[in-house]
């Protein structure tokens, strides 16, 4: 990816793919869980469209033993945020089938770094 004038979106969408792609290849079936919700801009007299993850997530990944809602970030600063809000949500305690990932990726690196959100 260009380094130069890249948005935020574009770079998240980049690590998204990313995260999806990874997963597939560890043989996950995957799919983005994601909502697009429509509202109204009074101020420029137009509609607009807002992304939200769905429970705290860019992906729900699961092969038959483990179910797994993942979240993708770039760089081990930005998981505060991503943290906070798995542990807002009513996850099952136990964590053997259900897990919630942040899933850290750093510059030129072919594998992420998985924090495990939850276990004990």
């Amino acid at each position: 990816m260009p380094a130069s004038k890249v948005s935020k979106v574009q770079k998240g969408n980049y690590y998204k793919r990313k995260t999806k792609k990874w997963l597939e290849d560890k043989g996950f079936t995957c799919e983005y869980i994601e909502q697009y919700k429509r509202y109204w801009n009074e101020k420029q007299n137009r509609a607009g469209f807002v992304k939200r993850d769905l429970f705290g997530s860019d992906v729900l990944a699961m092969n038959g033993e483990q179910v797994i809602f993942a979240n993708s970030v770039f760089g081990i600063e930005n998981i505060a945020e991503h943290y906070k809000r798995y542990m807002e949500l009513p996850f099952p305690k136990d964590t053997s089938i259900v897990q919630r990932w942040i899933v850290v990726w750093q510059p030129r690196v072919r594998e992420p770094e998985i924090i495990e959100v939850g276990k004990t």
